[in-house]
Order: C-alpha cells, then structure tokens, then sequence
C-alpha cells in the first residue's frame, strides 16, 4: 500500500478537516454564469438588484465548483489525499446565497465509517459545509463515498 495515501483505516467518526479560506473573485463567478447557467440574478447587475436577492449571486454550479477545489484540501489529511475511488450519493443544500468577494472556507465531518462487505474498502458518510465569513454555512452536503482499505 502506499504510504502517500490516506486509506478507510486512517479515518474516524467526528474527526474534522478545514479547508483554507478563498475569496469569490467577481469575473470568475461572472464568467462562470455567463457560460453556463446565465439567469438575470447572475449576470445582470440591475436585474438582479430587483430580485429578492438584492444583488448578484452566484450561480449553484459555480459554488458546487469551489467547493471542489476546496474539498481536494480538506480530503488530503496531513497532506495525504484519500485513496478515494468515488462518491454515490449526495444530499445537497443550498443555504445562503454567495456573493463575490465572500470568504469562504470548507469542512468535512466524518459522520459514519462502515466496513465494505466486499473487503478492500470502506463506505465514508461525511458532511461538507461550506462557511462564508460572517459563519455563516453557504452550502451543505452529506456524501457517502467509498475509500480503499489497507487491506485492498
């Protein structure tokens, strides 16, 4: 087994990872909804003034994706990536709206470990928050995935 890797072993209940803390840059977030998800509330500035919002917001995919780049961080325990070999379930919510210029940071929360019956790995249940810089959370979602075993 790799010793670069954090394997279903390593892991525990309650144990909690943070990510470090990125700023939504306004032409990245605009840019994103312009391309792929172009509402008045995320591309027009006046529109989206008159909206209950009272401001542009970003788009949910652009939020999903920061918290991609994120959750790689919050996913290498001391520097370790989990050998990881993917996620099959979601429960996602969008809480808060995100703007440009928010600070966000993320956490992931192992909330269940269960041994695989097919041996060689296990099923991770975790919580991913996604926090703004009043404390607020922006975006939950509860994941169950599957990370190899040392044993795989």
């Amino acid at each position: 087994m790799s010793a670069d890797r954090t394997f279903f072993d390593d892991l525990a209940v309650g144990e909690v990872q943070r990510s470090r803390t990125l700023t939504v840059d306004r032409e990245a977030m605009l840019d994103y909804a312009r391309r792929y998800d172009p509402w008045d509330f995320h591309v027009d500035e006046e529109a989206a003034a008159k909206t209950h919002f009272g401001g542009l917001i970003a788009s949910g995919g652009y939020t999903i994706s920061l918290s991609y780049i994120l959750g790689h961080e919050t996913m290498a325990k001391a520097g370790k990536p989990w050998a990881f070999l993917g996620g099959f379930d979601w429960q996602l919510k969008f809480q808060k709206p995100v703007r440009a210029g928010d600070s966000l940071h993320l956490t992931d929360t192992i909330t269940e470990l269960t041994p695989s019956r097919k041996g060689g790995r296990g099923i991770v249940k975790f919580r991913r928050e996604m926090w703004n810089q009043d404390g607020e959370v922006v975006l939950s979602i509860d994941i169950v995935g599957l990370v190899a075993a040392t044993d795989a």
